[in-house]
């Protein structure tokens, strides 16, 4: 009886691992981890490749109106300290649209956007590689992280490009690839200003830190293993 019963009961857990198995594949979505659900009927699927960036600001054109078809805006704005980003791979962003020639334009963290042109073709999947990159900037105040505003420039700081904010948290910023300077002005109330080179590349993360020393383990708390300067 005792044989009988644990029979039973190894039946019964094995058939609510089979019925929560069921469940998790039938609800895995846009971001599940069963990756997409089959493309739209009568419509083509757009990628976006963007070398492990989980998370881009972008809209689509249709080049034949000019009309815009659609747009996603995951991602805070630079100059806000607020926006956690893992480190970690996710799911392409992706969107189904009719067939045809459309737009894609990526908005960067500066005033520089990246645009591709796509043909979308029906049952088919185009997959769009954008040419853009993320760095880090870590402003410490004693050993802890603290906010900062900071300037983006071209690398020869003839042009202000755009603005952020350092972050306690990990915050990227993503630019299109090339090099670049940050600038802190008036750098802890010294009146004098702190200047570092970035150079960005697809599919890398360079983190720059400001400040002192910090651990090991508070320069990358994302698990990237981007540059460090």
């Amino acid at each position: 009886m005792f044989i009988l019963d644990f029979k039973r009961f190894y039946i019964k857990l094995g058939l609510l691992l089979t019925l929560l198995i069921m469940a998790c594949a039938s609800t895995g979505g846009r971001d599940g981890i069963y990756g997409p659900p089959p493309i739209a009927e009568g419509k083509g699927r757009l990628f976006l490749e963007t070398a492990g960036i989980n998370k881009v600001n972008y809209y689509v054109l249709d080049q034949e109106t000019g009309e815009e078809v659609y747009s996603e805006s995951p991602r805070a704005a630079a100059s806000s300290p607020i926006g956690f980003e893992s480190g970690y791979g996710s799911l392409p962003q992706y969107v189904d649209l009719a067939p045809g020639f459309y737009l894609v334009v990526v908005n960067t963290d500066v005033e520089d956007s990246v645009e591709k042109e796509v043909q979308v073709r029906m049952g088919q999947e185009v997959y769009v590689t954008i040419p853009i990159g993320r760095f880090q900037l870590i402003f410490f105040e004693g050993q802890e992280r603290s906010q900062m505003p900071f300037l983006i420039y071209d690398y020869n700081l003839r042009t202000v490009l755009g603005r952020g904010m350092t972050s306690t948290e990990v915050r990227y910023f993503i630019v299109p690839t090339g090099e670049y300077k940050v600038r802190i002005e008036n750098l802890a109330g010294t009146g004098s200003d702190d200047i570092r080179p970035v150079q960005v590349r697809m599919g890398q993360t360079q983190n720059v830190v400001i400040g002192p020393p910090p651990a090991p383990v508070q320069i990358d708390e994302a698990g990237d293993n981007g540059d460090l300067q």
